[in-house]
This record gives structure tokens, sequence and C-alpha cells, in this order.
């Protein structure tokens, strides 16, 4: 870059006769220190776009945090001609996972989570509001969907997060509750989050006292609201959420026990228990390799029999 005096730039950058150019060594500095200067806005700008994302995102998963969803959901809702529906999501079983195993255990178990959301909704916005609680803005997949479009949402949502997912050495596995509201129009999102919050503890409290994943979706009437809940056709075998009426589990870490599951006895090993709840490892249905899940006493046995390759693990633990 050739930097030129006041004169030179007076006079359309000729220098006039007996003007001097500033010194190579002039040049050179400033040149340097404008690229320096680019290179601080450049720093910032990264900066600032790092800082944005931050603000609207959940650092562990990447998903949209609460702040995001609710600046983006409104806009969403007056979209296009296609429906919509909120969508509130609550993990079953997690707790025990995270107490056993420790936290980073439980980190992954939400990133696992969260990428089997995203990839099962694709372009909807999909959030973590916290802990293990996620929401969803779905939209119908066309103008003309059938009233009842989100029912299959949900439940290829429930099925995506059912699967065990390896964790530290582990299977480990988490269901859903969930709960759906559909959204009127005019949407008011304040309300419609709550009733789908309310929904979803519906489905918690089926799964608590039923022993199946449940799906909770609230449909408006004339009278107010019509809550159903749904059992979609996913495994049972993974966790559930126990409420305080559940029998206690008088099971502590290393107890041999049988694990009576889909009418199938399988050997396992207690790995962590608490008042309501037991983490049992056993052996999946064909044999080979062990799971892990969360299960209630009625679901257990003590076992007499020895296992040489759970019992052998366990001893050497």
């Amino acid at each position: 870059m050739r930097i030129l005096d006041s004169a030179a730039a007076a006079t359309g950058g000729v220098p006039p006769a007996g003007g001097q150019l500033r010194t190579e060594a002039d040049a050179a500095r400033l040149q340097a220190r404008i690229d320096q200067l680019e290179a601080h806005v450049h720093q910032l700008e990264q900066e600032r776009k790092t800082l944005r994302w931050m603000a609207g995102h959940d650092a562990l998963t990447g998903l949209a945090n609460r702040r995001l969803f609710h600046s983006l959901a409104p806009t969403l809702l007056r979209g296009d001609e296609r429906s919509t529906a909120v969508l509130i999501l609550d993990l079953n079983g997690f707790k025990p996972i995270n107490d056993t195993y420790g936290h980073d255990a439980g980190d992954e178990v939400l990133c696992v989570i969260a990428r089997r959301m995203a990839a099962c909704l694709g372009d909807h916005l999909v959030a973590r509001f916290g802990g293990d609680e996620f929401a969803a803005l779905p939209c119908a997949p066309r103008a003309d969907a059938s009233e009842a479009w989100w029912h299959e949402v949900a439940a290829s949502l429930s099925a995506a997060i059912a699967p065990p997912m390896d964790v530290a050495g582990r299977k480990l596995s988490v269901t859903a509750s969930i709960g759906v509201v559909p959204a009127e129009d005019p949407a008011d999102l304040p309300d419609l989050l709550r009733r789908a919050d309310q929904a979803m503890f519906r489905a918690k409290r089926h799964a608590r006292t039923t022993g199946k994943v449940g799906i909770t979706w609230v449909v408006a009437t004339e009278g107010g609201g019509r809550a159903v809940t749904y059992e979609p056709a996913v495994s049972t075998a993974a966790p559930l959420s126990l409420i305080a009426s559940a029998p206690a589990v008088p099971y502590r870490a290393g107890d041999p026990v049988w694990v009576h599951r889909d009418g199938i006895r399988r050997a396992g090993v207690v790995e962590g228990a608490s008042d309501w709840a037991a983490l049992v490892r056993y052996r999946c249905s064909d044999g080979a390799g062990t799971m892990v899940d969360t299960m209630t006493a009625d679901c257990l046995a003590i076992r007499s029999e020895a296992d040489p390759h759970l019992d052998r693990e366990t001893s050497e633990s």
C-alpha cells in the first residue's frame, strides 16, 4: 500500500514539486498497524458472533435454549398455513443414571438425546429448557395434513429416544414422557407451554403408575381442553421414574438379581439403588452383552444361581 502525504492527496495523488513521500520504513509501520487493527476488528466480530450464539444456545447440547425458543416461537406460530404444536419432553430414569455414574455420564446421555431429537425433528425448532427437560415446536408436513398429524411426530420422537446408548462402556437407556398441545389460532405461547407442561406431567404420572411410556396430548374443546394419553409402540424395557407410592427397593449395589421383563428372566446385578429405584446391569435378551436399566422392585428377585460373567465383573470392579 502506497501512503501519500496530505499535500499529494490534495493534488489528486501526484506529489507536488518538492514534496516528499514518507519513508519506506514509515509506510511499512503504518501498514502493519492497519493490518493489526483489521485483525483485531475480525477477532472482535468473531467474539461477538460467539457470544450471540452462546446467549441463545445450550452450552452442553448445542440446542436452542429457553431464551431463543421464546424468541423464535411466536414468529413460527404465526408462520405459513401449516399447523403447529408445542411439545414438552422430560426423560424417565435419568436421575438414577446421573446419581450412579456421575454427571459426565449424565451429560453424555443428554447429548445423545439432543442429537436424536434433532435428527428426528429435522429443521423444526428444538430446545433444551434445562436439566432433562426439552421442548420442540414441530410443524405439520403440509398444509392439508390430518388434524392429528402430531400423533405420528410424538410417537416417532418417543421411539427415537428409547433405544439403548453406549455411555462410558455401558449400555444405558432412558425413555421420554411427552406432552403435546396443538396450537390454536391465534396462538398464545405462554398458555401453550403451560398446557404442554401439564400434559407432560400427566404422561409422566401414567408412566409411573402403569410402567408404560406415555404421550399425552391436550386438544382444545368448547369446555376447555381434553387430555388423551397414548402408549406408543416402543420398548417398555427402558427406565421409568418412580413415585412415592411405588414399593421401596430393598437392594444394594452388587446384589445379584433376576430381572423379569417381557416374560423372560435374565441374570443381573444391582449397580445402584435409591429409595424407589434400582439401576441394574443385566443380560440382553439374546444372551450377548449386557445393558443397564432402571426398574422397580416388582421386576426384581434375589438371584442365588451364579452367573460367571456378571458376578466376576462385579467382584473385579
